[in-house]
């Protein structure tokens, strides 16, 4: 009898697990369902007036764009600046009231005398605090006459060549050079499945068909739905699992103590 009591229990939990992995067998798995363009890798899209390079690649992504932005910098007085593949002083006259500065070519000294062979290597400072070359001859010559440095003068408006950037001198202080100019400078928008975000005014989101494509759509409810549906399938597909478990534990457990030995 606790043998057919078994039998009966067993089947019953058999036919439980059966009718719950065929559920989980037949159920469909919610898919998306929103309208929107489809890009891939290296589209571009027009949003606002601004153009937007795609990248996708393993079932991510971004968006790409360039926009320009004004930079500026500060050449403080009596200060060195790179300028024509030479170093050259920021040179500011006391009471500038043209609105000028001065480049001046700087020298390596050292090297320059070294190089030439009629004058010493050093220099002789005279009592007036004038630094002068001394020829071999015996003969001297200021150091600035004897370097000749070039002197290139801007004024604000004018455009100088700095970093291989074309800079335009917008203001001049008796403390500092301001120059400005305009450079390109790259945003990225981050893509990936679900993801929200807004170009402009106009909120978009994200969803891959597969790695290598990905749609934008504007109907951000209609994927909302999609992920509700998402988690009450997984909410049941989960509930039907325990079923299975618990029901082939039950199989286990009673087919175990129904073949337990009798005493006596």
């Amino acid at each position: 009898m606790q043998r057919r009591w078994a039998a009966v229990c067993i089947a019953f939990f058999v036919v439980m697990a059966a009718s719950a992995y065929s559920v989980m067998a037949l159920a469909e798995a919610p898919t998306v369902d929103v309208e929107g363009e489809q890009y891939g890798d290296g589209d571009t899209l027009q949003a606002n007036g601004t153009t937007y390079t795609v990248t996708v690649s393993e079932g991510a992504g971004d968006l790409a764009t360039n926009r320009t932005v004004e930079n500026e910098e500060t050449f403080a007085n009596n200060t060195a600046i790179d300028y024509r593949n030479g170093s050259y002083n920021v040179s500011i006259e006391p009471g500038n009231d043209s609105e000028s500065f001065t480049l001046v070519e700087e020298f390596d000294v050292t090297a320059v005398l070294e190089a030439d062979s009629e004058v010493e290597n050093s220099t002789f400072t005279r009592d007036d605090g004038t630094e002068v070359v001394v020829y071999r001859n015996g003969t001297t010559r200021p150091l600035e006459e004897y370097l000749d440095p070039e002197r290139v003068t801007f004024s604000e408006g004018d455009t100088i060549e700095h970093d291989n950037t074309t800079k335009t001198v917008a203001n001049v202080t008796s403390s500092e050079v301001l120059v400005t100019w305009e450079g390109q400078e790259q945003t990225t928008v981050g893509l990936s499945e679900g993801k929200v975000f807004a170009l402009g005014d106009t909120e978009y989101v994200a969803t891959f068909p597969d790695n290598s494509t990905v749609v934008l759509s504007t109907d951000v409810e209609g994927y909302d739905t999609y992920e509700n549906n998402v988690e009450y399938y997984q909410e049941r597909t989960s509930g039907l699992m325990y079923v299975i478990i618990f029901s082939a534990s039950s199989v286990f457990l009673i087919a175990a103590l129904a073949f337990l030995p009798h005493r006596g």
